[in-house]
């Protein structure tokens, strides 16, 4: 797999670390008061999202440093 560019793990990491968290957050606070769609599914899948995007930036983080 090819590391990825700076721009692209910038933004990765950003929306690992700070978007989607928050989202969630939000969703699963507000949903209940809407009758929206079950928050735990949501909670759940936005945890495996987090979980695979970190894996991404946690290998090409590997590869790049392994070429230094």
């Amino acid at each position: 797999m090819p590391p990825l560019k700076d721009s692209v793990y910038d933004v990765l990491k950003w929306i690992t670390l700070v978007v989607i968290p928050a989202c969630t957050t939000f969703y699963t606070v507000v949903a209940p008061l809407f009758g929206w769609y079950d928050p735990a599914v949501i909670a759940k899948v936005s945890a495996a999202v987090c979980t695979l995007i970190g894996a991404i930036i946690g290998i090409s983080t590997a590869q790049y440093n392994a070429k230094k």
